[in-house]
């Protein structure tokens, strides 16, 4: 299907392809132009008249096409295109676009919950300045929740009523994302007649989709699913609605579940230095870059008994050890070339031990670890050269990607 308009007083010819829409038209300097794009990755289609001001003519109308371009560094930005004709062309372009738009699922209905006290706190600026104005042009209806307390999230999410919303939306850190993902797995195990306590039950996975709005002080989660923390990229994914798999594990103490955990779970050094940099939250993002330091010098080991199932055998190992910490990744981590990449949806668990060693040797796996750097354990001898991948029974949860 083929339609001819105008543009800056040119000839527009817009195609409609199967999977994109092309619009091939002449600058003023003579200068052929052809922009082909995708259905995908269009956001939403305008007709405007001419205002009451204006001489009506038989271009008095235009359709503004809104889409999304990428950029450097995995960022996206909202784009515009427009081109001019008569109220029946422009109407029946934009209308053929809106039905190309919704092949695609989206989200229109979404719970966002901030927390302003996040980062920087400037979470609720960023949402209303960034993120609602794209929502807004995609026509999303947001019901927004500030919270004011910590776990206030989790709780909320297992009473609210969720029946017409596609997805929830956290403006925060990992720490929100981590109590929205335990609000809404208690939930489903509830919903499923399933005890969340027995650490043998099977976790039913939730349906409703996570998205994150990166407002917080490491934002790993987020960083590791679009490869950076810009806040108008993450707002994109969401509304384009295409979903990643991530994994979540259940931690069970004394016959009591104590949380599910989406990110990493680190006993001993990783620990300390987590629990000591929540001391420290009035620093900021900078007390990631300052408190370790004191942590790792004061590093103690420990004797640790670690048992687990070789993903090539099946066969149940045991290492016993003095370890300065052993640290579970829930989103694993592949080599790819020189480097580490997370991987969403692993069938296994990354595990990482780190044994006695002098503290130089440590600093420098610690470091490379930091970098990425495909085979960092093996800085550190004996034990820390140990990345077993560990089967287990997971939950699937969606993000958008």
């Amino acid at each position: 299907m083929a339609f001819v308009l105008k543009k800056s007083s040119k000839a527009c010819q817009v195609t409609l392809l199967q999977s994109s829409a092309t619009f091939e038209y002449q600058k003023r300097s003579g200068k052929h132009v052809l922009v082909d794009i995708p259905y995908s990755h269009m956001l939403a289609a305008e007709v405007v008249g001419p205002t009451c001001t204006e001489v009506y003519s038989s271009r008095s109308y235009s359709v503004t096409l809104h889409y999304v371009k990428s950029l450097s560094n995995n960022r996206l930005r909202v784009s515009s295109l427009e081109v001019q004709s008569d109220f029946d062309k422009c109407t029946n372009l934009a209308k053929q676009l809106e039905e190309q738009m919704t092949v695609t699922e989206r989200p229109k209905r979404l719970v966002v919950i901030i927390n302003p006290n996040s980062g920087k706190k400037r979470a609720e600026k960023v949402f209303k300045t960034k993120v609602q104005p794209v929502f807004s042009l995609c026509g999303i209806h947001s019901t927004v929740i500030v919270t004011s307390a910590p776990k206030e999230a989790s709780e909320l999410l297992q009473t609210l009523d969720l029946a017409d919303v596609d997805g929830v939306v956290t403006v925060g850190g990992d720490g929100l994302y981590y109590e929205v993902m335990n609000g809404l797995l208690l939930r489903t195990q509830k919903d499923h007649g399933v005890n969340a306590d027995d650490p043998e039950a099977e976790i039913i996975p939730t349906d409703i989709p996570i998205g994150i709005i990166p407002a917080g002080s490491g934002d790993w989660v987020v960083q590791y699913l679009h490869g950076t923390r810009d806040v108008i990229t993450s707002a994109l994914h969401v509304v384009l609605g295409k979903t990643s798999l991530t994994n979540a594990v259940s931690v069970h103490q004394g016959g009591k579940l104590s949380a599910y955990a989406g990110l990493v779970l680190g006993f001993g050094l990783q620990g300390d230095i987590m629990n000591d940099c929540e001391k420290f939250r009035w620093m900021g993002p900078s007390r990631y870059s300052v408190v370790p330091v004191s942590t790792v010098l004061s590093r103690q080991a420990f004797d640790v008994e670690v048992e687990y199932q070789d993903d090539v055998t099946g066969d149940v190992k045991r290492i016993s050890d003095q370890m300065y910490g052993v640290d579970t990744y829930i989103i694993s981590k592949g080599e790819q070339g020189d480097k580490l990449v997370p991987v969403f949806g692993d069938s296994a668990l990354s595990v990482y031990m780190s044994s006695k060693c002098s503290l130089g040797k440590h600093v420098q796996q610690l470091s490379d670890l930091k970098e990425n750097k495909a085979g960092c354990s093996l800085s550190i001898s004996r034990l820390s050269a140990c990345g077993y991948d560990m089967p287990f029974v997971l939950a699937l949860i969606k993000l958008w990607l």
